[in-house]
């Protein structure tokens, strides 16, 4: 099994990615599945840019500079 894990990991994924978006696709339909995949894109896009910053507030900065963190 681990042989298998190592050698197709990519492969297993996607595949279980594709049952899941598949199952959501079939319950709730085409328009919702594609919703919930947008969502999940930007939450790991904003998770990812996170990573990337040293913070929250730097992350709010780099989105629109001035606007968060202004001095009054």
């Amino acid at each position: 099994m681990e042989r298998i894990w190592d050698t197709h990991r990519g492969r297993l994924i996607g595949l279980v990615i594709g049952v899941v978006l598949g199952l959501i696709y079939l319950i709730v339909g085409f328009w919702k599945t594609v919703a919930f995949g947008m969502f999940v894109l930007v939450g790991f896009l904003i998770g990812q840019q996170w990573d990337d910053r040293d913070g929250l507030k730097e992350m709010l900065e780099s989105i629109n500079p001035g606007k968060w963190l202004r001095k009054r």
